[in-house]
């Protein structure tokens, strides 16, 4: 498996990978995480370095993008958000996932970023060492009521990034987000 950033060129395959991936689930149509994923690229808090794709034997098997993220309009060059992350239907449960996220944070910290926000399955991110977001002071907004608060999760890059950080997620920023 090799990771690499998106080419321009692939932006709209992306797009469509990830509505394939969503639309695959019990939770989404896909049309959300599409829209998010050219929503991100159309705004000032894409990182095109962080919009990347892991490649097996020169086929997409997966995508994730890292954007800035403000919290309570602040940490916009501080915070990241990680969303959405997808995996080609049929290689699921293989390891994809794991490699992506890993070599992403690696990336993340290297870049100099403090921390990541991700809402999902609080059971597959803690693995990565995300952590239930209000422990460092990090709250859902009320505009985005969440199934839990465990499904918000943070996850500090370095040993103090996230020591004088907190605020409030709100998703407003991205129309495919409103809810």
């Amino acid at each position: 498996m090799k990771i690499r950033v998106v080419k321009k060129e692939e932006h709209g395959f992306i797009e469509d990978f990830v509505y394939k991936v969503f639309n695959n689930t019990n939770y989404s149509d896909g049309v959300v995480e599409k829209a998010l994923v050219r929503e991100i690229r159309e705004k000032s808090y894409y990182i095109p370095q962080l919009d990347l794709v892991v490649e097996e034997e020169g086929e997409i098997i997966g995508h994730f993008i890292l954007s800035k993220f403000p919290l309570s309009n602040k940490y916009g060059n501080e915070m990241l958000m990680l969303s959405p992350v997808s995996v080609a239907i049929d290689k699921q449960r293989q390891g994809v996932g794991t490699h992506m996220l890993q070599e992403g944070i690696r990336l993340a910290a290297k870049m100099g970023y403090k921390g990541i926000i991700v809402e999902g399955d609080y059971r597959y991110y803690r693995r990565f060492g995300f952590r239930t977001s209000t422990e460092f002071g990090i709250y859902a907004s009320r505009k985005n009521p969440l199934p839990s608060k465990e499904n918000l999760m943070v996850m500090a890059l370095c040993e103090t990034g996230l020591k004088n950080i907190s605020g409030e997620v709100d998703y407003s920023i991205y129309n495919a987000l409103a809810h």
